[in-house]
């Protein structure tokens, strides 16, 4: 069920600079972890977390991004349901259920327009986000403020509607109103997103003419990102995050001066 853990996080590398920020959105505060690169001005990258939250493998995430040169923000997108203590399985998928995608949305253009005018920006901005995360890069990117490169492991072109979630992906306006390049990841035996509906995304965006690349890799399921070099999915893991890097690279570029 995706990243409930960080079994190999960064270390060593440049100085980066830790910030905690809190956001005003509709509804309360939105905390966020903000982590500066060595060098500025640089370009932003939001993170978008599972359903397990903005945890320590998201932080890591963040912080290696950082370590890639970028700004990167960790937004805590379930601060109105609160935390979980000793979580269990139903517990974390009941909280997500309980996740109004409108105000996730929201909070997610606000980090956005906060990064792209952030002090040490350069004004571009990018996403990247797993599982209920990667879902949401891909709806991120039909809204305003529109990333210059948006990035999904493993989200879900399609999965149940519900009232808290009425919007899909592969929803003919969505495919429609994208106007960020995506880059996609997925493992062939993610039967939980479903190779099937990847390929049916993949199909509406060609139609649509909407820059984007998906890659599926043979023989790892759904959550295969992992820096750890025993796992099995390592070296899937590490061809998808060095695209990551080179594609955010392409579209963002780097810090000023380096």
């Amino acid at each position: 069920m995706c990243h409930d853990t960080c079994p190999h996080p960064v270390s060593g590398g440049s100085q980066l600079q830790e910030q905690n920020h809190t956001l005003p959105v509709e509804g309360g505060s939105l905390p966020l972890l903000v982590v500066l690169p060595e060098q500025t001005s640089a370009p932003a990258v939001l993170v978008m977390h599972d359903i397990h939250g903005a945890n320590a493998f998201y932080q890591d995430l963040t912080r290696r991004l950082a370590g890639a040169g970028y700004i990167a923000a960790l937004p805590d997108l379930y601060f109105r349901q609160g935390a979980l203590e000793n979580p269990t399985r139903e517990e974390v998928r009941e909280r997500a259920s309980q996740v109004v995608q409108e105000d996730a949305l929201a909070d997610i253009q606000a980090t956005l327009t906060w990064l792209r005018d952030h002090g040490a920006s350069t004004g571009r901005i990018g996403t990247i986000g797993m599982c209920w995360g990667g879902s949401m890069v891909m709806l991120a990117a039909s809204r305003e403020p529109v990333p210059d490169a948006s990035v999904s492991f493993y989200g879900f072109p399609v999965r149940e509607r519900t009232p808290n979630n009425p919007v899909l992906p592969i929803d003919e306006e969505e495919a429609v109103g994208i106007a960020s390049p995506l880059l996609g990841f997925w493992g062939e035996e993610d039967s939980a997103v479903g190779m099937d509906n990847v390929a049916a995304y993949d199909y509406k965006l060609q139609q649509y003419k909407k820059p984007h690349q998906f890659f599926r890799y043979p023989d790892v399921g759904h959550g295969f990102l992992t820096f750890d070099p025993d796992s099995a999915a390592y070296a899937a893991s590490q061809d998808a995050w060095e695209r990551t890097l080179d594609f955010l690279d392409q579209h963002l570029g780097g810090a000023e001066g380096a």
